[in-house]
């Protein structure tokens, strides 16, 4: 994951954390992963829950997940990034 400067405030995505990082602060980021604290406990954590920034269906049962309220995943193959969020924190479907 490389370093980078946060341009925007936002939640750690590590699975124990889910702290704030601030904007301005450094802090690692990978697609898949999202944003991370630069500690080591963080950077190497399971992955947590990334929110969704969007409303959008969610992909097991279809019903709208308003921004904010659902889990988002990120898969990326040559590039090219496919979204799917589901509902949080279980799905009805």
């Amino acid at each position: 994951m490389p370093m980078i400067v946060a341009a925007k405030a936002g939640r750690c995505t590590a699975a124990a954390c889910g702290g704030r990082i601030r904007k301005g602060e450094m802090c690692w980021y990978e697609t898949a992963k999202g944003t991370r604290h630069v500690e080591a406990a963080c950077r190497d954590a399971a992955a947590g829950i990334r929110p969704n920034r969007r409303a959008a269906p969610c992909a097991r049962c279809g019903r709208r997940v308003p921004a904010g309220e659902g889990n988002l995943k990120v898969r990326e193959v040559r590039r090219r990034k496919t979204y799917t969020v589901t509902c949080a924190p279980v799905c009805a479907g």
